[in-house]
């Protein structure tokens, strides 16, 4: 038997359920809640735009969201509904018979939203931070049959992350401003040999200019202060621009800003130019700079 099309349950019941899903998507985002809800993307929208949808999607969505999915003769013994004005009801978002238990409830579950968005913002940001961290702890790999060698007295470096790098007012210094709750677990073996873990902050790299090597939103860990340019070797360099990830290349006597994606010309270092730092590792696609 194919599902039956149905545009109306109960009195108002599916444009009720509209108003509840909608709620929800604005709530969760349209990806997450057909993710958890296993019902497709094409189906929610053409439900939440008021297009026919198949019963068993309506099941679906009102087990989901916890109510109750009734098609039949009205039930006896039922109190009638007082119904709101049509200008409250339109204020609330409800359909024209919206009764003044519908309003409550949609009142309750307009504050539950706001509440759950803040939940899910802060969960999501949890979530971000700690498969951060996780992909950038590689695995100690022991060699062959032979016999395994000893771990670092310290195999795990903890690296504070910069979300914000500006300039500081009169001076003009690079300012690195650490974040005091998140820092990134580096294992010591992947850090350049020359790394003074003690002084290493992490910054994130936008762009593509050094693709491959480090592609946007890869984390970049930076020793300040490593100022001393080595052809060939990965800096952080303060320009007009900003802060820069990119490689030195000294050609003719002069040093270059050189990009690892050759659509990205190299181009002088300018007398405002200055290098704060050399990379120390880059991830979590790319391995430490040597």
């Amino acid at each position: 038997m194919f599902p039956c099309i149905v545009s109306l349950v109960t009195r108002y019941g599916v444009d009720y359920l509209r108003q509840a899903v909608r709620q929800r998507i604005e709530a969760e985002g349209l990806r997450p809640f057909s993710l958890r809800t296993g019902i497709p993307l094409g189906q929610l929208r053409s439900l939440t735009e008021g297009r026919a949808a198949r019963s068993t999607t309506l099941e679906l969505i009102a087990s989901v969201l916890k109510l109750e999915f009734y098609i039949g003769p009205v039930r006896t013994g039922s109190s009638p509904r007082t119904r709101l004005p049509a200008e409250i009801a339109q204020a609330l978002g409800l359909p024209g018979d919206a009764s003044i238990e519908d309003a409550v409830g949609a009142i309750r579950k307009d504050a539950m939203a706001s509440r759950l968005r803040e939940g899910v913002g802060l969960v999501q940001e949890l979530m971000d931070r700690a498969a951060a961290a996780a992909a950038l702890i590689p695995r100690l790999i022991y060699g062959g049959q032979g016999p395994q060698r000893e771990p670092a007295e310290h195999p795990v470096v903890m690296i504070p992350f910069v979300p914000e790098v500006r300039l500081a007012a009169g001076t003009g210094e690079v300012v690195f401003e650490e974040s005091p709750d998140v820092s990134i677990a580096v294992a010591t073996e992947a850090l350049a040999s020359w790394a003074h873990p003690e002084r290493l902050t992490c910054v994130r790299a936008t762009g593509d200019s050094m693709e491959p090597t480090i592609h946007d939103g890869d984390l970049v860990v930076v020793e300040p202060g490593r100022a001393d340019p080595l052809d060939g070797q990965l800096f952080a360099v303060r320009t007009d621009a900003g802060l820069v990830i990119k490689r030195l290349r000294r050609n003719r006597g002069r040093w270059l800003l050189a990009s690892d994606n050759r659509t990205h010309p190299p181009h002088p270092v300018a007398e405002e130019d200055r290098i704060v730092g050399q990379v120390a590792w880059c991830g979590p696609r790319a391995r430490a700079p040597r």
